[in-house]
Parts: structure tokens; C-alpha cells; sequence
């Protein structure tokens, strides 16, 4: 047996890492060098420094340092010969992202420095088994409450399982990976983009991917939804690749190693939910079980206000990720970054864009609602009804809108809907007053006056603390306003240290600070606006807490007069010519509704501000009208309608832009925005997916015309395929028969390729499963079709019919006649559907010595993620088989040396 297999697998990692860095790093400089260079650090930090016999030891052997700091000081310098810049010498942007990548890098180091310590194999179910269940149990029952603000103690408030409706997903275009498409076309690129369920981003093989949503879009409940489905098919027995643990992007913006984070932020979270036992760093640091990783559903990205901050965040993520620093997976929920800013992530990173509901969803969503009132169907139709009255039926799609607008339905079904968004807030807000008054909340607030008071015995002491309480008591609205403008303006204060800082909050001089600041947290924790977690509060949803600072904002002639300015201070460099803002979309929406109301001077200011800005801008000024429009902000409508009419008819701007500009129209002037869109999908000069969505928009506005213009294009030859195909499953979105027919027959035209075909007989699936599945099993088995593209027809069956899919996928990993790569991706395909079989499937190909060197080290690394003690041990044996080609050797050693890292 060679030395190398004598050696444990943490020490050929560490010795496998240290010489690819020293062969990046010397570069015509030496080891002695690099050592003296570490011993003049370790001198100053007084620790002992490294002989050239130990440093040599840890080079042949992996032998571990004693102290970590030696090795690392060592490792510090290589990194630095490398070309990664110390972090101290940079600024700005720079040094953030430099502090998270060292951070993530010396954690890696550290890993492999305990593993090669570690000379005793990891038992493949962990032993803290009942505190993974433990943590399962809480995280179910955390998840399954509502995430979205509710009226504390009002009537009809269902739990979220009751009226969860699932959404859809497609992946953003490539050339604008940050902005979600305004039109919601899902024909995207030179191919259309198929709709998926949304739970498929957890699916994603991918190490990190994104979930891209508007305000209020329903990211947070999706990720609620998945962690307590996932937890709750683990604590009933079956199984997966991941466990789910959710934490708010802001948790991870300290300097603590993400398995301190995690550990941190969940006992947190989940005290209140249950959990009795702490988990510690280390139960995060490890896969929770063997071949399982940790699913990290990243919440709330955009709600960090800091540029630098949210940067560092997701370099940390991206050289977590990268460096394989741990069992870990990423899914990013954010609201659209400004451009570029998710590059941190690198690429390809996976995006997905979060669809609003259907209107059939919304009618789902609000009988559900409507359940404990009297004939839920009949309220359902009335609220729909009231929606379109008040222009708000786009809005409503939004899961976080159609919430508080069922509760202000139900709370009083005779009430008409407000007006706008700002109305819609600004209901609730007062339906939550109301019911305060209801519960007498003023009963509470007195006695936490009263307990104040008493506290001291002069009369003046007593008189003073009371009078300076009821003022706070009284000006309570405003202080929360203020609390809010305080928070979006990147304010990490307590709330009760910033609500104290305020004129009408002031801490009378014999109060002291401690009781002061217990009173505030008595008055803000019954207001149902806010949530305390840990010792703080939150706004219950960014969208609420932009809602207050707006008002704040605008709270009177000056301070509107202030905003409107600094709106109008944003103008391009280059021209002077006006520029949309770059404060985030949703709370500027709220800003201009503020500065709109009342009809005074500042509002006609404002009118005159919004015409100048998009009647001489061009594709941003577009973006910002439609997106404001889409928030139902209360701009003037006539103007409004003849700006988006021209910039649908301007040739000059992105065919998705233009017909966004038009499918919005159609919510301020229905014929006018019907007749552009019908105009744009007949255009051939556009591309065909631009077509086909504007083809897709129109049949949400003018179903008959919309539906007959998909039909057209899902016949037309002259169409790329995926288009058709794009045409053919928005047709069925609109006529479920039409559409089905035309997906059946495209799946069945050999003049098509085979992957649009597969997305034709996938599409139809979710029309028609029994159809569906019959043409993608005849796919998967047709021998004239390219082996990946029966690979995908297997795969895509599995997802409806997990048993006949997974035959097919084991039939199709045995099939001889097949390219060995295709064989081993029908068998690691398998494994994620049947584990047990996927893996012996791996395991035979990895073995077999008829297939090429390189796929069945595929298929070996391919087990890893699935058995990673099987796995690494066929990997072992590859890179010692001295029959195979040296590079496939290399090939395998490099595999299982990633594998190792990630124990």
C-alpha cells in the first residue's frame, strides 16, 4: 500500500490544499521565504515561530500544525504571494468584500486543519440526532405561522397553511439578471422560458441560487412554506438532499463564522417555537446527515440598507459556496438589487423570478380567506368586484396586498376597498388601531404609565415621569414614523434607544435609562405594527416600515418641500437631464404618494416633477412609470396614460420594455393598452418571445384576441421552438383545451428539437398529467432522440410520476447504446428520486471498466453527493488505478480532495 493511502483524508486534503497554493504562490520566490515572511507576523503577535522541519512535515505528510494561528499565519502569506489583497489595504465596496472572502478562506483552512487533526472516521448518522429532530419540530411549527402582518386578535385571521396558494417561477432574462421583466412575459432571450412551481428553486443542484420578487411578492412565505413541508417529511420518515434552516439576511452581518450565525439567529428564531436545546456552532458546522446538506434560505437581502453590507454578505455566500467551506446550500431571497450588485454572487448563479398570482389563484386565495364568513363565494366574487372598481386587482396579486386587503374586506364586507396602495396601508394601519381599541391596548399602555410613575416617591419626580410618559404615549403614531425613517435611513439602533433620541420622547432626568427604556418596549410591543424578536422590535414587514418613514417623511410642508427637492437633485452628469431616483421603487411609491396628497403646491411640483422626468427619458424613466403604475402610486392618470403609450411606441427601446409599458397602460386605459399590445405581438420586427408576451399580456386584458394571437404563433413554422412552445403553455394559461392540444402536438412534431419537445410534453403535464406523462415516457424511450434529451424526458416524468420516472431513469443508466455521461446523469438524476437506487446505479458505473476514465469518475463524484463515504472510497481507488490515464487519475484525486474538504 503506497503512503498516501496511509494517510488519513484529512491529511491528504490539507497537504493536497498547501501544494496547489505554494505552486501558485512562489512564483520564483521560495518556502523559506514564505516562513520568514510568517515568522516575523507570529513574533509581533507574540507565538512561536516555524522551523522549516515542521513546515516540511506539514507539506509531506499533512501532518497538522499544533495551533491553528501558525498554520494559518503561513497560509496568510501564500494567499497574499497569490494575488488576494489583504483587506487593510483596501476602501469602500472593496474592503467589504475582501473581509467577507478572508473570513470565508480562513474558515476552509480551519476545516481542513480539524479534519487532519481528526484521525477517527465520521459515523455516516450523527449523534445529536434528537436535537436535529428537536430543531425540526420547532422549525415546523415557526414556519406554519402566517409571515405576513395580521390585525393582532381580529377575527377570520386563518393560518397560513389554510389559504397558502402556490406560485410560479421562471428564470429572468440573462442580459438583466437583478430586474424582474415588468410585462411578466415568461418568453424570454431567443427561447421562451417555462413556468415552473416555485418550490423548484429548492430543488436547484446549484450551490447558491436566487429568488428575485417585488415588495410584498411572497418570498418569505414561500420559504416559510418549504421549511415546514421539508421538516415535516423528515419527522414523518422520508427523506432528501437538504435540510432547511431559515435566517434573515441582517444575521449574517457580524463577523461570526456562518455556523455561529446559523446557530446564533436559530435559537433566536425558534426559542418561542419550541426548541429546548440550544444547537451549537458545531451542529451546524456538519452535514446534519450523511449525504444531507444544509439548505440556508438567506430572507430579506434588500431590507439591509447598506450597499457595502449587503455586498459583504453575499461575497461571504459566494466564497462559502466556493470554497466548499461546509455542507452548505444558498437560496438568496431578495427583492431587484440595482444592476450588477448580484455579480458578488458570481456566475452563473441560478435566478428565479417570483410570479404574482393568477387571477384565478387570487379568487382561490380569497375564498380561502372568506371561509368563516357567511358564503364564502358569493364574498369572494364581491371583493373581486371591488378590486376592479378600485383599479387594484394587479396589485392584489401580490400575496402580501391580497392579505391586508381580505382583512380589511372581512373586518367590514359593506366598506369599499381604498384607493391605491397608500390607501391600502393606511386602512390597515387604522384597522389595527381600531382592534387595539377594541382590546383596550390604552388599558395597557396606562398601566405601564402607572408602574412608571410609582416608581419614584417625590411628588415632582412622580409628576414629571408621568406627564413626560402620557406625551410619549400620546405622540406614539409619530414615534413609530420617526422609528421607521430611522431604520430605512440605515439606522441598527435599538428601537427603544432611537424612539428616545426623539423631542416628544425625551427621558425626564430622574427617570433612569433602564426603566426608560423598559417603558418604551411596554407602549410599542401591544401595537401590532411591530414584532419583538430577541431584544428588539421590527416592523412586521418592510413594506409597513417603508409606509411609516414615508410618512414621516412627508409629514408636513417642510419636510415634503425637502423630499421633492432631493428627488429633483437626481439628474445625469452628463446632460442635467432628470434621472429616476435610486431609492428603492417600493418606498418611493409611498414617498410620492406623500408628496401627491393634498392637492397643494408641492403636489403640482411633484405632477410637474413626474411629467419633465418621463417625458425626456427613455428606457429607465419607462421602468420607473411602470413600476410606479404597477404599485398603484397615485400619479395623474392622463399623462400617466400618454407616457406609456409613447414609450410602447417607441422603436428604439427593448421589445420586453415596451411591452411592459403597454400591459401596464392596460390597467390605466384598457382599449388603449389592448390596441398597442396587438400592435406589438403583430410586429416582426420584434423578436418572436417579445411577441408571444405581448401576445400573453393582452390575453390577461382581452382574453378572446389574446388567446387567438398564441394560437397563431404556436402554429407558426417560422418561430423558434422553444417559442411556439412558450405560446402553446400561455395559451392554456387562457384555454386549457386549446392549449393542450397544441402542447400534445408539438411534443409530437419531430421537426422540433428534442428539448422543446420534452418542454411541450412537461408543459402539458401541468395541463393534463395523464397526457403529459404518456408523451414524455414515449420521449424518453424514443432511440431516435439525442440520449440527453431522454435523460430530460425521464427526469421531467419523475416530477409527475416519481414511480415511472424513476424506472425509466434506471432503464435509460443500463442502456449500452447510450454515451457513458448520459448514462451517469440518468443515474445521479435517479438518485435524487430513489436514493438507494441511484446510488448502487453510480456505484456499478463508476466500476465499470467498458465506460470511459473520465465518466466514471463522474459517476464516483456523482455518489460522493448522495453516499460520501461510497463515494470517496471509488474515488481513492480511481486515482490509485494505475491502468487508468493519468489525467483521469488526476481527474479523481482532485474530485475526492472536494469531497474531503466538505466533511
Amino acid at each position: 500500500m503506497s503512503k498516501k493511502t496511509n494517510l488519513n483524508a484529512g491529511r491528504q486534503a490539507l497537504r493536497a490544499a498547501l501544494r496547489e497554493l505554494e505552486q501558485t504562490a512562489l512564483r520564483g520566490r521560495t518556502r523559506t521565504e514564505a516562513i520568514d515572511t510568517a515568522n516575523r507576523r507570529l513574533e509581533q503577535a507574540g507565538l512561536a515561530k516555524l522551523g522549516p522541519t515542521t513546515v516540511g512535515g506539514w507539506f509531506e505528510t499533512g501532518s497538522p500544525a499544533k495551533d491553528f494561528r501558525s498554520l494559518w499565519a503561513l497560509v496568510r502569506v501564500l494567499l497574499e504571494w497569490s494575488g488576494q489583497p489583504p483587506a487593510d489595504t483596501l476602501e469602500g465596496p472593496s474592503h467589504g468584500r475582501a473581509t467577507a472572502r478572508w473570513m470565508a478562506t480562513e474558515t476552509l483552512w480551519k476545516t481542513h486543519w480539524e479534519q487532519a487533526k481528526d484521525t477517527q472516521p465520521r459515523t455516516p448518522t450523527p449523534v445529536n440526532a434528537p436535537l436535529l429532530t428537536a430543531y425540526l419540530t420547532a422549525a415546523r411549527n415557526a414556519a406554519r405561522q402566517h409571515p405576513y402582518p395580521g390585525v393582532p386578535g381580529a377575527p377570520n385571521l386563518p393560518a397560513l397553511a389554510d389559504v397558502y396558494v402556490h406560485q410560479q417561477t421562471h428564470a429572468p432574462a440573462a442580459d438583466d439578471q437583478d430586474s424582474p421583466n415588468p410585462g411578466n412575459a415568461h418568453a424570454r432571450g431567443n427561447q421562451t422560458v417555462p413556468v415552473m412551481p416555485a418550490t423548484e428553486v429548492f430543488q436547484e443542484n446549484a450551490a447558491t441560487c436566487v429568488l428575485l420578487g417585488g415588495p410584498g411578492g411572497g418570498k418569505s412565505t414561500l420559504l416559510r412554506a418549504h421549511v415546514a413541508d421539508s421538516a415535516d417529511d423528515w419527522l414523518s420518515g422520508t427523506t432528501g438532499k437538504t435540510i432547511p434552516v431559515l435566517v434573515s439576511a441582517s444575521a449574517l452581518t457580524g463577523t461570526d463564522p456562518l455556523p455561529t450565525a446559523l446557530a446564533r439567529t436559530v435559537t433566536g428564531d425558534l426559542r418561542q417555537a419550541g426548541l429546548l436545546d440550544e444547537p451549537g456552532a458545531d451542529f451546524f458546522r456538519h452535514p446534519p446527515r450523511a449525504g444531507v446538506s444544509w439548505l440556508v434560505l438567506v430572507d430579506g437581502l434588500d431590507e439591509i440598507p447598506d450597499t457595502d453590507t449587503r455586498s459583504a454578505v453575499l461575497t461571504m455566500l459566494a466564497n462559502t459556496a466556493a470554497a466548499g467551506t461546509g455542507p452548505y446550500r444558498f437560496v438568496v431571497a431578495t427583492r431587484p438589487l440595482p444592476e450588477g450588485e448580484l455579480g458578488a454572487l458570481g456566475r452563473p448563479v441560478p435566478r428565479y423570478e417570483l410570479q404574482p398570482f393568477s387571477p384565478d389563484d387570487l379568487l382561490i386565495y380569497a375564498t380561502r380567506w372568506f371561509r368563516p364568513l357567511d358564503d364564502p363565494g358569493r364574498h369572494a366574487k364581491a371583493f373581486m368586484g371591488g378590486l376592479v372598481r378600485t383599479r387594484l386587482e394587479v396589485l392584489a396579486r401580490t400575496p402580501l396586498m391580497a392579505s391586508l386587503l381580505c382583512q380589511l374586506y372581512a373586518a367590514d364586507p359593506t366598506r369599499p376597498l381604498p384607493d391605491g396602495r397608500t390607501g391600502a396601508y393606511r386602512s390597515f394601519v387604522e384597522l389595527i388601531y381600531e382592534q387595539n381599541a377594541h382590546k383596550n391596548i390604552k388599558n395597557t399602555h396606562d398601566e405601564a404609565i402607572r408602574q412608571l410613575k410609582d416608581r419614584h416617591q417625590l411628588p415632582r419626580d412622580d409628576q414629571a415621569a408621568e406627564q413626560a410618559a402620557r406625551q410619549v404615549r400620546d405622540h406614539l403614531p409619530e414615534l413609530i414614523d420617526h422609528l421607521a425613517h430611522e431604520r430605512i435611513n440605515g439606522s441598527t439602533a435599538p428601537a427603544v434607544e432611537i424612539l428616545a433620541s426623539h423631542l416628544q420622547a425625551s427621558r425626564p432626568q430622574k427617570v433612569t435609562q433602564h426603566l426608560w427604556y423598559s417603558f418604551l418596549g411596554d407602549l410599542l410591543r401591544p401595537t401590532g405594527i411591530l414584532a419583538q424578536r430577541a431584544n428588539d422590535f421590527d416592523f412586521l414587514h418592510q413594506t409597513l416600515l417603508e409606509y411609516h418613514a414615508a410618512r414621516h417623511a412627508t409629514r408636513d410642508e417642510q419636510a415634503r418641500t425637502q423630499i421633492l427637492h432631493d428627488l429633483i437633485a437626481s439628474r445625469h452628469p452628463a446632460d442635467g437631464r432628470l434621472a429616476p431616483p435610486t431609492l428603492d421603487a417600493s418606498y418611493l411609491g409611498f414617498l410620492l404618494d406623500g408628496l401627491l396628497t393634498p392637492q397643494d403646491r408641492i403636489a403640482t411640483q411633484t405632477t410637474h416633477y413626474v411629467k419633465e422626468l418621463t417625458a425626456h427619458g427613455r428606457g429607465e424613466a419607462c421602468r420607473f412609470l411602470i413600476t410606479q403604475v404597477t404599485l398603484r402610486t397615485n400619479l395623474p392618470l392622463r399623462s400617466t396614460a400618454a407616457q406609456l403609450a409613447r414609450f410602447a411606441d417607441d422603436t428604439t427601446l427593448d421589445g420586453g420594455v415596451r411591452v411592459g409599458a403597454a400591459g401596464v397602460l392596460a390597467g390605466v386605459d384598457r382599449e388603449a393598452g389592448a390596441a398597442l399590445l396587438a400592435r406589438l405581438a403583430d410586429d416582426t420586427t420584434l423578436v418572436g418571445y417579445v411577441r408571444v408576451g405581448a401576445a400573453g399580456v393582452l390575453a390577461g386584458v382581452d382574453r378572446e384576441a389574446g388567446a387567438a394571437l398564441l394560437a397563431r404563433f404556436a402554429d407558426d413554422t417560422t418561430l423558434d421552438g422553444g417559442v411556439r412552445v412558450g405560446a402553446a403553455g400561455a395559451l392554456a394559461g387562457v384555454d386549457r383545451e386549446a392549449g393542450a392540444a397544441l402542447l400534445a402536438r408539438l411534443a409530437d412534431d419531430t421537426t422540433l428539437d428534442g428539448y422543446d419537445r420534452v418542454g411541450a410534453a412537461g408543459a402539458l403535464a401541468g395541463v393534463d398529467r395523464e397526457a403529459g406523462a404518456a408523451l414524455l415516457a414515449r420521449l424518453a424511450d424514443d432511440t431516435t432522440l439525442d440520449g440527453s434529451v431522454r435523460v430530460g424526458a425521464a427526469e421531467e416524468l419523475a416530477g409527475v410520476d416519481r414511480e415511472a420516472g424513476a424506472a425509466l431513469l434506471a432503464r435509460l443508466a443500463d442502456d449500452t447504446t447510450l454515451e457513458g455521461y448520459d448514462r451517469v446523469g440518468a443515474a445521479e438524476e435517479l438518485a435524487g428520486v430513489d436514493r438507494e437506487a441511484g446510488a448502487a446505479l453510480l456505484a456499478r458505473l463508476a466500476d465499470d471498466t467498458t465506460l470511459d476514465g473520465y465518466d466514471r469518475v463522474g459517476a464516483a463524484r456523482a455518489l460522493a453527493g448522495v453516499d460520501r463515504e461510497a463515494g470517496a472510497a471509488l474515488l481513492a481507488r480511481l486515482a490509485d488505478d494505475t491502468t487508468l490515464d493519468g489525467g483521469v487519475r488526476v481527474r479523481a484525486a482532485g474530485a475526492l480532495a472536494r469531497v474531503d474538504s466538505k466533511r
